[in-house]
């Protein structure tokens, strides 16, 4: 634990309100992993939906932007780059015939804002996101990202942009050696009282991804917000400047003028940071939150997997910031206590026996990736083991009955730690539930004995694509 912890009432604010937004959140199926709330520095609630858990690091997708920029951030104070520096100049190697038209005057400070002059995400000409199978390719990326044109100025027009962060994250390297986890442990991680480094998903030359991938206890999520509210101070340490934290959480440049973002979405960003109806945040797909209100002296951490990010922010403002400076009672507290507790995603179970073993083809519904041509389900002892072909080999899975059965997934030299639970629902059914611990993502296998078919289908597909595996972080 890197911040001391507190009661809600001791640091001025009203339980209940932290217990209706844990209402709010269970109501309206808002796919919440963890939230930590910190009031002047004291973590004041805290709870994990089980079986996700305090310990474990969480996929934090585009809040990696903000460690990113973050790096950057401490690069620059140290003289190492300036925000002014032209990205070319970063990349002397880059055959000058090579370059699109537009990126000659593209500065850092264009890509920490994501105005680089791109109108569009040009993240999709250099990675397919639905076929991950792109990892397995030798080559650099780079050369693709600067053959994508920029089509208007730099800093005149605002587009939320992979490619941009991506840029960053390689410049990191170039300055370093290392790369952005190399660049924030002794930084940033060790002074908050992380010992671990931080385990990221990386290109085909092994350089972090920048924009996504890093994987944070949500601890370490809302230590980096609290040192952002003290504007770079750390236990009475200036970290980062304070320069740097207050031109990174500002707006810069134009505004998000894409028609269907959300109101939250269209205040502002700065370096990495969303502007807010309240203070500012990063934040990352599927509901990864570093919630700053400073106005408060309040910040927010939060993992999931949902569809629309707006609706957490929304029960933030409806019952969380009332709470704050409210009055609050033992009672309230006690209740809050209870609650957080017991949050749990419900593990799957069945009554039915079942065989000894059976095996099936994969259905038309199915949207795992298509290499997982069959599943089989076989009892050992007491246990179920879940089979999934994959490439020709079988990826055993053991799964809990009416509990949460850890195992790793293994295979092409990856390892994915997963947690399932499920059984025999009837004499014809087996069904179970697949979580990717160390993500927001979890898969449901339905199997039929009648039909000899079974569907694998994802709750939310990663953007990481329909391969679980491609969601690892440990490779051989």
């Amino acid at each position: 634990m890197t911040l001391p912890r507190s009661t809600p009432s001791a640091q001025g604010v009203d339980a209940s309100g932290i217990l209706d937004l844990v209402d709010a959140v269970e109501r309206e199926h808002l796919g919440l992993h963890s939230l930590m709330v910190v009031r002047h520095g004291h973590v004041v609630a805290e709870g994990w939906w089980r079986p996700y858990a305090a310990d474990r690091v969480h996929l934090a997708y585009s809040l990696s932007k903000t460690l990113t920029a973050t790096a950057v951030g401490f690069l620059a104070q140290e003289g190492r780059l300036s925000l002014d520096d032209r990205v070319l100049d970063h990349f002397p190697e880059l055959d000058p015939n090579a370059v699109a038209p537009g990126w000659d005057d593209v500065r850092v400070r264009h890509c920490l804002s994501m105005t680089v002059g791109h109108e569009e995400d040009a993240w999709t000409h250099v990675f397919d996101r639905m076929n991950g199978y792109d990892f397995d390719a030798a080559g650099d990326w780079v050369p693709r990202v600067f053959a994508t044109t920029p089509t208007r100025d730099p800093g005149t027009v605002f587009a939320y942009n992979q490619v941009a962060t991506y840029v960053l994250a390689v410049i990191v390297r170039q300055l370093t050696g290392g790369g952005v986890a190399d660049v924030l442990h002794p930084r940033l991680l060790v002074p908050l009282g992380v010992q671990e480094s931080i385990p990221w998903h990386r290109d085909p030359l092994g350089r972090e991804l920048g924009f996504t991938g890093s994987h944070l206890t949500t601890e370490t999520i809302a230590s980096v917000a609290q040192l952002y509210l003290d504007r770079g101070r750390w236990n009475g340490r200036q970290l980062l400047s304070e320069a740097w934290v207050d031109e990174a959480t500002r707006a810069f440049g134009p505004l998000n003028e894409d028609p269907g973002a959300d109101e939250d979405w269209r205040r502002g960003y700065g370096y990495s940071f969303w502007m807010q109806r309240f203070g500012f945040r990063g934040d990352g797909a599927y509901g990864q939150f570093l919630v700053v209100l400073p106005e408060h002296d309040t910040v927010v951490a939060v993992t999931a997997e949902q569809q629309r990010m707006q609706s957490t922010l929304d029960a933030l403002w409806e019952h969380l910031v009332p709470a704050i400076g409210a009055p609050g009672s033992a009672a309230a507290e006690a209740a809050l206590a209870e609650r957080l507790a017991g949050l749990e995603i419900p593990a799957m179970t069945g009554e039915a026996l079942g065989p000894d073993h059976a095996e099936f083809n994969r259905s038309s519904s199915s949207d795992l990736a298509p290499d997982y041509a069959a599943v089989s389900v076989t009892r050992e002892g007491a246990e179920l083991v879940l089979g999934l072909a994959r490439r020709g080999e079988w990826l055993r899975v053991p799964v809990g009955v009416g509990a949460w059965r850890e195992s790793e997934l293994v295979a092409a030299g990856a390892t994915l730690p997963v947690v399932a639970s499920g059984g025999w629902v009837d004499e014809d059914t087996f069904r179970a539930e697949v979580i990717a611990i160390e993500t927001p993502h979890r898969f449901r296998v339905e199997a039929r004995l009648r039909s000899a078919d079974a569907d694998l289908t994802w709750r939310m597909v990663p953007l990481t694509g329909h391969d679980p595996m491609w969601l690892s972080t440990r490779w051989t």
